[in-house]
C-alpha cells in the first residue's frame, strides 16, 4: 500500500498494545510514541519502529497525522480527543470515555461536527465467544431477554497495589483518586462488565440506576504509602432500561471471594452463561439442558484493526463508535449520583 495511515500513540501503559497492532497491520505508519516518561516512550518507540518520540502531545499533534489512539489517564481523555479530532485526526479512546458526561458529550459532538471517527475501545465486544453469543441473541434464540447480570470481581488486583509499576495495567495512583479517574472499580472494570451484558441485550434504552459503593479492605495499605486513595474498591448497580427489561452489574478489585468474571442472559426461551466458556441453557418439558457451545474459528475482531478499517472505510459501522457508548457514561454517571445520595437515579433523556 503506498500511503499508509499515520498512527500515532499517547500512553505507554494500555497503549503498547495499540503499537503493536498498528506496527503489525500493513495499512499503518505507526509514526511517533508519547508519554510522560520519555525514556518508557523511547523504549516502544523503538520496540515497534515509531520514527519520533514526545513527551509533550500538543506538540505531536503538529505532527501530519491520520489517527491517534489515546491511552492515558481517564480525566485526560476529553481534552485530548476534542483536540485530536480538531485537528483532523481519526481517535480511538480507551475506556470509560471520560470521568465527566459532559465531556463524554463533547467528545460524540465534537466527531460529529468535524466529520472524523471516534471509536472508544470497549474490548469484549470483540473477543469471539461474544460476538458468537450476539449473534444467538440476534437470531432469536433466546426470545425475549429480560433480565442481565454480570459480575467481575477480583479478590486481590487493585492498581498501584497488586500490579508491577512497569507493566500494561494498574499503574499510577490517579487510579484510586478520584478527580484522575472518576471511580475506582466502577470505571476501571465496571465499565467492562456493563457495557458487556447491555451490548449483548442490544443496547435497550438506560432509564434509572440504582447503586452503591463500597471501599472497605485496602484504605489502610493506601494510607501506608501515603497515597490519598477516594475511589470505590467494589460498585453494585440495579439499571433499568426502557421497555422493563433489568440489568445487574458488579465490580470489584477487592474481595474475600475468588476471582470470577461471569454474565448472564435470561431470556423466554433460553438463557446464556459465559464464565466457563459458552453456554445455552433451555428446560424441555421436565428435562433441563446445558448445551456448551462452541465457538467458530474466525468469529471476533482484532479491535484495533477494525478501528484502521473504519478510518479507511466511512461506510465501515464501528462496533463501538462514540455515540453508541454515551449511554454507558450515562449509566456511569448516575451510578455515582445513586451511591452518593443512597437512593436511584432517573436518567434525563
Amino acid at each position: 500500500m503506498a500511503d499508509k495511515l499515520r498512527a500515532a500513540v499517547i500512553g505507554t501503559g494500555m497503549g503498547r498494545y495499540h503499537m503493536e497492532a498498528y506496527a503489525r497491520n500493513p495499512k499503518v505508519d505507526l509514526v511517533a510514541v508519547c508519554d510522560l516518561n520519555g525514556p518508557e516512550a523511547q523504549e516502544f518507540a523503538t520496540k515497534f519502529g515509531a520514527a519520533r518520540v514526545f513527551t509533550d502531545w500538543r506538540e505531536m499533534y503538529e505532527l501530519d497525522l491520520d489517527l491517534v489512539s489515546i491511552a492515558v489517564p481517564n480525566n485526560l481523555h476529553a481534552e485530548m480527543t476534542v483536540a485530536a479530532l480538531e485537528r483532523g485526526f481519526h481517535v480511538l479512546c480507551e475506556k470509560p470515555m471520560a470521568t465527566k458526561l459532559e465531556d463524554a458529550r463533547r467528545m460524540v459532538e465534537t466527531a460529529e461536527r468535524v466529520g472524523k471517527r471516534l471509536m472508544i475501545h470497549m474490548s469484549l465486544r470483540y473477543q469471539g465467544a461474544h460476538q458468537h453469543l450476539k449473534s444467538l441473541v440476534a437470531k432469536g434464540d433466546l426470545g425475549d431477554i429480560y433480565l442481565g447480570e454480570a459480575r467481575m470481581i477480583r479478590r486481590r488486583g487493585t492498581p498501584l497495589l497488586d500490579f508491577p509499576p512497569g507493566g500494561s495495567m494498574g499503574r499510577g495512583p490517579w487510579f484510586v483518586i478520584k478527580e484522575e479517574s472518576g471511580g475506582g472499580a466502577v470505571m476501571d472494570i465496571g465499565v467492562h462488565t456493563f457495557d458487556l451484558v447491555w451490548w449483548l441485550m442490544g443496547c435497550p434504552k438506560p432509564v434509572a440506576v440504582s447503586g452503591a459503593t463500597f471501599a472497605a479492605l485496602r484504605r489502610p495499605e493506601f494510607a501506608e504509602r501515603k497515597v490519598p486513595a477516594d475511589t470505590d474498591e467494589h460498585a453494585a448497580a440495579f439499571v433499568a432500561l426502557e421497555g422493563g427489561r433489568r440489568i445487574f452489574f458488579e465490580a470489584c478489585w477487592a474481595s474475600n471471594q475468588p476471582d470470577s468474571f461471569t454474565v448472564e442472559l435470561f431470556g423466554t426461551q433460553a438463557g446464556a452463561r459465559l464464565g466457563d466458556g459458552l453456554r445455552v441453557l433451555t428446560h424441555e418439558g421436565k428435562e433441563p439442558r446445558d448445551n456448551k457451545v462452541e465457538v467458530p474459528d474466525g468469529v471476533g475482531f482484532v479491535s484495533y484493526d477494525h478501528f484502521v478499517e473504519g478510518v479507511l472505510d466511512p461506510s465501515v459501522e464501528l462496533i463501538s463508535e462514540g455515540w453508541k457508548c454515551l449511554p454507558v457514561a450515562q449509566v456511569l454517571d448516575a451510578l455515582d449520583r445513586s451511591a452518593a445520595l443512597g437512593s436511584e437515579v432517573v436518567i434525563e433523556a
